[in-house]
């Protein structure tokens, strides 16, 4: 299938930090590998994109990026919206992006590749898009990407990775000694002469994540975090808030969830984090084979391209 991917306006693959850009990328490369023909468009302007798709005369669009689904009544081709928007579970928090963006999908209710069941719910709930127009369809990772060890170097350490800010709440745990982050500042409550690694780039993140215990994620909102993934891959078990559970099998012992009420417990967490951290150098191999489980190429053959066809037909 010849398919356009509509992304952000920035780099794609991105030059940093960037999840949505990294998955749209790496998203490609794996379709790339299965035959189909994709096209990305990450351009400003609107009107320039259109033509563009135009001109490549694809099979399917798919939008990947909240703020163009403003194009989905111009598109002339099969097409499908995903949002990776952090606040779909709690429409309490969306501020301005309810206007912006949400009013727009209850208002051209298009078919949508949700990240999630209950994204797909708050989409069938509050913007009334009816359930035949809704796709479960999780983000995937290049587990090929990431080093993995048996026994990691820092076995002792826990490792916090994600932009610093408001959302993400790592000042909130600076207290516990053994919690390393690594990420771009965009946070003045966050202490960077405790426990900072300073903003990774793509290959050091491939290359180093595999050298920590566990990975930690308290976000007051996500929609799929790539980054749990990519610890999974990697080798690491998880401690996340209950709103970074998406597609997580909970039943997992190297998956750890903090309750809202706790968040501020930092004694509670660091006892959470410390007892995931125990089981998780333990059981990498367990890990590692859990992380297949999103795998681009079984995303992409159990989700995303029968989506597609579900559609076209």
């Amino acid at each position: 299938m010849k398919i356009s991917i509509v992304g952000p306006p920035l780099p794609i693959p991105p030059v940093g930090w960037g999840a949505v850009e990294s998955l749209i990328w790496d998203m490609k490369l794996s379709l790339d590998k299965m035959g189909h023909q994709i096209q990305i468009l990450n351009d400003a302007n609107p009107n320039k994109m259109l033509d563009q798709i135009k001109e490549f005369d694809p099979d399917f669009v798919h939008i990947n990026y909240d703020d163009w689904v403003v194009l989905y009544p111009h598109i002339n081709y099969p097409c499908a919206c995903t949002t990776h928007f952090a606040y779909l579970e709690r429409p309490e928090m969306m501020g301005g992006y309810k206007e912006r963006v949400f009013d727009v999908f209850t208002k051209v209710k298009p078919f949508v590749f949700g990240l999630s069941n209950t994204i797909n719910k708050t989409y069938h709930d509050l913007c009334q898009i009816p359930s035949d127009k809704l796709f479960l369809n999780p983000n995937g990772v290049m587990l090929d990407n990431f080093r993995f060890t048996e026994e990691p170097k820092y076995y002792t350490s826990s490792i916090y990775l994600a932009k610093v800010d408001h959302r993400k709440r790592q000042h909130l745990f600076q207290k516990i000694p053994s919690l390393y982050y690594a990420g771009n500042i965009a946070d003045s409550k966050f202490d960077t002469y405790k426990n900072y690694l300073g903003e990774w780039e793509k290959d050091v993140l491939y290359d180093s994540l595999t050298d920590y215990g566990n990975l930690v994620l308290l976000s007051d909102g996500e929609a799929h975090p790539l980054v749990c993934m990519e610890a999974f891959a990697a080798g690491l078990g998880v401690v996340v808030s209950q709103w970074g559970t998406a597609n997580l099998d909970l039943d997992k012992k190297f998956i750890t969830v903090i309750p809202e009420d706790k968040i501020l417990d930092t004694n509670y967490i660091n006892d959470k984090i410390i007892k995931n951290r125990e089981y998780s150098i333990y059981n990498r191999k367990e890990i590692l084979e859990y992380a297949k489980t999103f795998e681009w190429s079984k995303i992409l053959t159990d989700y995303y391209l029968p989506n597609i066809e579900s559609i076209i037909k």
